[in-house]
């Protein structure tokens, strides 16, 4: 079973905002330190290999397929 911590993150290439992996973590991050580090609400391996671009998130490269944020 893997442990879950309140601090939920996607980690993102900044070139492309494609996300490459999930983590989650027991104390929050420094954003401005790691801006490849988006908060997300569950930390679920959907995310990968979809991409956040300008503040959402999306199935495709280009941003025109937008993809819905798991909820569990």
């Amino acid at each position: 079973m893997t442990r879950s911590f309140p601090y939920r993150y996607a980690e993102i290439e900044l070139d492309t905002g494609l996300c490459i992996a999930v983590e989650s973590r027991s104390k929050p991050l420094d954003l401005t330190r790691y801006p490849e580090m988006i908060p997300i609400a569950v930390c679920h391996e959907d995310y990968i290999d979809k991409y956040y671009l300008n503040g959402s998130w999306y199935e495709d490269a280009a941003g025109t397929i937008p993809w819905t944020e798991p909820t569990a």
